[in-house]
């Protein structure tokens, strides 16, 4: 049985991967965009996508030194997508629904923008036209 620390950090590393592609998918579609104002977005951007790039890495390492636990997408079944873990002691599965995972991602993707992950973005030398 998972406890509540091991819990967490098991959805932080489902979620966090699903977080990273939407940032690097929202960052390219900034970059490309003829804005007069996209330095601002791609800044913050980058600090986003390095602090949840941060995060997973700290969270794979906890997967797998802490806990060694192997965590497997088993893929879409019956409407879910399923996840298997497994620890030496112990093994479960996790099913989600699309609209689930959508949501968890919807809300640590504001937790990294205006929540308490967010950081201060350090803006850069891009050029502005």
């Amino acid at each position: 049985m998972l406890n509540q620390q091991m819990n967490t950090t098991l959805h932080a590393y489902i979620v966090l991967p699903m977080v990273l592609k939407v940032f690097k998918q929202d960052y390219a579609f900034f970059e490309n965009e003829q804005l007069i104002a996209k330095i601002v977005y791609l800044d913050k951007l980058d600090t986003v996508i390095a602090s949840v790039q941060d995060d997973l890495a700290t969270v794979k390492k906890t997967i797998y030194n802490t806990y060694h636990m192997k965590v497997r997408n088993l893929g879409k079944q019956d409407g879910f997508i399923r996840y298997d873990w497994q620890t030496p002691d112990d093994s479960g599965d996790l099913l989600f629904t699309p609209e689930q995972l959508r949501d968890l991602t919807k809300d640590m993707m504001r937790l990294y923008l205006f929540g308490f992950l967010s950081r201060k973005v350090t803006p850069s030398n891009r050029a502005w036209f």
